[in-house]
């Protein structure tokens, strides 16, 4: 958890500053909105208007860019970080107000090094840290260099294990590659998922009606209909592109991006749960794609960007046989394909009609697992040890049928585990045994955090 204080820090502990060169890379992406937004403004009255024959545009961007440079400049020199004694690594910021955070590495949960496309072109790198618990929780070091932000990353997730060789700091952990997902392997992938493959059949089918309609002035409406699934692959194509698997020491190793490089590494036992997704579309191939929820990491991202849903991705497609190779290495000891499933009745199908004959719900000594989806089929698969709660909903056509949904919660994140539609009576022990088969997983489990809850 990153905390605050306002004790003078350790005098002893050697400071370090980020790159010199940060303010200006922070500043360069913020250049093209200025310019879109200087041409909407007014009707783009700054490019109209001059001043001794230069447009008013011109210098006011300038100035603009100046300013910010400036406020980044004495950003860049009050921000200092440095290991304290214990250990845990601290911040010290801010202009006007000091702003003084504790890291608590034994919090750690994730540790990635991203390259956007200007810090590329220099050398440059983003160390993101992502901790359990606390609103202030996520901490990012822009900019480092390449080689000193993967050098913070080794460092930090020894330190988390209580591996820090003092007179080796930095060493990088060796690692054994476990797959590269292949570039047409993706591309195809992309174009056969449920969501993407949907919209294109809508696409064609509105240039059809609107070809039919209003002639060959359809075709204008094209780029607009066919553009959104189209920028989704294109997105998602980009963030996913080059993608690594490896395992390591300290944790799993994944590697990703075209325009914007991001190495991520997941650290042993911090996967709250999994989703093992199969489209429609893919079952032909035997491919799936496994996605996972790390407490710290949001489904989101930064923004929602698609680089954000990547962070949450183990794998963007595999076969099922190399999934499970890459899901052994985040929940060892699991075979899910081995664990015996409970499925819905038959009344089940009056409240899910196309979906009843998929769902499913079952459990191991490690896991807690159910099923879902007919389009798209989901096996979720959450540890004992991370269940947060487990809760009984029931609407009003389920209690008509006599049935309920039980929902095991975990960590924010993409990954959602409920039994859909199972009889009331009978779920009711199911929440009582998970209930009772996360409290002791938890009793034995060296990576719980305090912060986790049990409660119906």
């Amino acid at each position: 958890m990153s905390e605050s204080y306002g004790q003078p820090a350790d005098e002893l502990a050697e400071r370090h500053q980020l790159n010199r060169l940060s303010p200006l890379v922070s500043t360069v992406p913020i250049i093209p909105a200025l310019f879109i937004a200087s041409f909407f403004m007014n009707g783009g009255f700054l490019w109209r208007s001059e001043t001794v024959g230069v447009p008013i545009a011109g210098p006011t961007i300038v100035l603009i860019c100046l300013v910010i440079v400036g406020v980044k400049y004495l950003q860049w020199r009050r921000y200092t970080y440095w290991f304290d004694a214990s250990g845990d690594l601290r911040i010290d910021d801010g202009i006007l107000n000091r702003n003084e955070r504790k890291v608590q590495l034994s919090r750690l949960q994730a540790v990635d090094v991203e390259q956007p496309i200007v810090a590329r072109f220099v050398g440059l790198a983003v160390v993101r840290i992502d901790v359990a618990g606390g609103s202030n929780s996520k901490v990012s070091m822009a900019y480092l260099t390449l080689a000193e932000a993967e050098a913070m990353r080794t460092e930090l997730l020894a330190r988390a294990a209580g591996a820090h060789d003092e007179d080796e700091p930095g060493v990088e952990t060796p690692e054994e590659l476990i797959t590269t997902v292949a570039t047409g392997d993706l591309i195809v992938s992309l174009l056969l998922r449920t969501v993407t493959f949907g919209l294109l059949l809508l696409t064609a089918a509105l240039f059809l009606f609107t070809f039919t309609v209003e002639g060959a002035g359809g075709l204008l409406l094209l780029p607009v209909t066919g553009g959104i699934p189209l920028l989704m692959v294109v997105s998602e194509f980009f963030a996913l592109y080059g993608f690594t698997v490896a395992k390591a020491k300290d944790g799993v190793r994944l590697r990703r991006g075209l325009l914007e490089k991001t190495a991520q590494t997941v650290p042993h036992g911090r996967v709250a749960a999994i989703d093992i997704v199969e489209p429609l579309l893919w079952r032909s191939r035997g491919w799936v794609r496994i996605r996972l929820t790390v407490a710290g990491v949001s489904s989101g991202g930064d923004g929602g960007s698609q680089a954000g849903l990547a962070s949450t991705t183990l794998i963007p497609v595999a076969t099922r046989e190399l999934a499970m190779q890459v899901l052994a290495q985040v929940l060892p000891g699991v075979d899910v394909d081995q664990i015996a499933l409970t499925g819905a009745p038959t009344r089940s199908r009056w409240r899910a009609p196309i979906q009843h004959s998929q769902l499913a719900y079952g459990a191991s000594d490690l896991v807690f697992v159910t099923r879902r989806g007919y389009l798209t089929r989901h096996l979720s698969v959450v540890p004992h040890a991370r269940t947060q709660s487990v809760s009984l909903r029931q609407g009003p056509f389920q209690r008509a049928l006599g049935l309920s949904t039980l929902l095991v919660d975990v960590a924010p994140g993409p990954v959602t585990v409920e039994a859909l539609y199972f009889p009331a009576e009978a779920m009711r022990d199911v929440a009582d045994e998970q209930a009772d088969r996360a409290r002791r997983a938890r009793a034995t489990d060296w990576a719980s955090g305090p912060d986790d809850s049990d409660h119906r």
